[in-house]
Parts: structure tokens; C-alpha cells; sequence
């Protein structure tokens, strides 16, 4: 037995057994390698904004595979396109990986609309914003309560508390102000944008009045650069007058200003508080 295992005739099985077990475990790990491109990086490409129909094409000349997860709702978010991607873009993956995609729903989600009535035009403000909701024009009558909130209108229409609307509804409010006519400062907007000078302006317990885009395609990204009647230290305006508001997305136009160089008047504080 033991001459066998010294004769060349052994010695040369067991060396081609091994050979053969090198050949076949290379050809394995060669295999694997190409199968899961084995150190071949590249990064994932920025999803954000195609549309859904554009997909396929997006990727057509890319490395990557992309699978729609889930739906999100975003205002300010094309609809039907692509808002949030996991990996996140120039991520490095491996060739051909599944990108998971996010995508702004077609159809909003509702909520019940909240009371804002007989809250202060602050309150109903931040409910607004809790709610998922906009505000929109805010109009001052005469009323003896300042700065109260006398009615919520959708689209033209009285909405009631408990009444189903679509998440991102403009709201536009009824508030009082007062019976007195007491002025108020004229505040500085430049570089506001439509909401943002929307919201100060309330605070202000003034309203918009007529408003102009110098390119109203886009209107989400201009900016406030002029306004009537004008902004001033000393400038004041009874209570619940409006203000023209015109915007531009040529910040050249801008003044350079403060924002707001007026102070809140102090009695109005007390009265948004109440």
C-alpha cells in the first residue's frame, strides 16, 4: 500500500485531481466576478425631477435599474415626478443596481379643514400651516374684534370646519379690524416671496391687493422688488388697506433694503394675542 501511494501513478491522479479543482474553482470565482461586476463602481444618477412617463428613457444609456417604491405628496414638486431616490444621486453602487424611487402623487391627500373662525389671524395662520393648507388673500372688514378671523373661503366659497379638502387648498381669510381707524406701518417686502409677503403683510394686519409677475411662469421662484404704496420708516396706512405687490426673477431689480424696517405696532401684538 505504502509503494502505491509513492508510485508515479498516484502521484499524477492526485495531481490532476488538483488541477482539476484549481481549474474549476477559477472558472467559479471568474464567473462570480462577472456576474456581480466585482469592483466595477459607478454613480447613480440624479432622478429628481423626471417624470414618470421619462423613465425608461432616463435610464436607457445608464448602468442602473430604478423601481417606483411609494408616492409622496410635495406642493412645490412637479406632479408625477420623481422627488426622492435611495441610494441618493453620485452615490457610488455597482453596476446595475436597483434605484428606489419616490414619486409626487397625482392626486393630494385630503384633510378636514380646522375652525379658524373667531381665532386670532396668527393662530389661524399656523393652524393653516399645520394642516397642510395655504393662505391666501386676507381681507379686513370693519368689526369690533381687530385681527379676529370672521370667515374661511375655498375657491370663491365658505368651507366649514369638518369639511374634507385637498392638502395644499389656498384658504382665504376674513378678519376683522377693529372699528377705530387706527394707521399701521408700511412694512418693507423686498426679496419676499408671493407667500412669504402674503404672511408678512398679515402680520401687518394689512392685505394684498393686486399683484403682478413679471414672468408668471415663474411665479414660485420671483421674488418682491417693488411694492405700492411704498415702504418707510415713518410711513404708516390705516388698518386693512392692501398693498400692490409686484415680483420679478431678476434679482437686479431688488432694492437693497431691509426686509421689514417697520415695527410691529405694539397694540396690534396684544391684539393677535388675544
Amino acid at each position: 500500500m505504502f509503494n502505491f501511494i509513492k508510485s508515479k501513478t498516484f502521484l499524477k491522479h492526485v495531481f490532476l485531481y488538483l488541477l482539476f479543482i484549481g481549474v474549476i474553482c477559477l472558472i467559479v470565482t471568474l464567473w462570480l466576478a462577472s456576474y456581480t461586476s466585482h469592483g466595477k463602481m459607478i454613480k447613480v444618477p440624479n432622478f429628481t425631477g423626471v417624470k414618470l412617463a421619462d423613465l425608461d428613457q432616463f435610464v436607457s444609456d445608464k448602468n442602473v435599474k430604478y423601481l417606483v417604491v411609494d408616492s409622496i405628496y410635495d406642493t412645490k414638486s412637479p406632479i408625477g415626478s420623481v422627488i426622492k431616490q435611495e441610494p441618493e444621486p453620485d452615490a457610488e453602487v455597482k453596476d446595475g443596481r436597483t434605484i428606489y424611487l419616490y414619486v409626487n402623487s397625482v392626486m393630494p391627500p385630503s384633510v378636514l379643514m380646522p375652525k379658524l373662525v373667531d381665532r386670532s389671524l396668527r393662530q389661524a395662520q399656523a393652524m393653516l400651516t399645520t394642516y397642510g393648507l395655504k393662505l391666501g388673500n386676507v381681507k379686513f372688514i370693519p368689526d369690533q374684534c381687530a385681527n379676529c378671523v370672521l370667515d374661511q373661503l375655498a375657491k370663491g366659497k365658505r368651507i366649514t370646519q369638518g369639511t374634507s379638502i385637498a392638502k395644499g387648498t389656498v384658504v382665504n381669510l376674513i378678519v376683522g379690524k377693529g372699528l377705530s381707524d387706527e394707521e399701521v406701518g408700511i412694512p418693507c417686502l423686498y426679496g419676499l416671496s408671493r407667500r412669504e409677503a402674503i404672511e408678512r403683510l398679515a402680520d401687518a394686519s394689512l392685505s394684498a391687493g393686486a399683484i403682478t409677475f413679471d414672468e408668471p411662469k415663474d411665479s414660485l421662484t420671483s421674488k418682491l422688488y417693488r411694492q405700492s404704496p411704498k415702504c418707510g420708516k415713518d410711513k404708516t396706512i390705516k388698518m386693512g388697506a392692501t398693498i400692490d405687490l409686484f415680483f420679478t426673477t431678476d434679482h437686479n431689480k431688488i432694492p437693497a433694503s431691509p426686509v421689514d424696517t417697520v415695527a410691529t405696532n405694539s397694540k396690534d401684538e396684544q391684539n393677535y394675542d388675544q
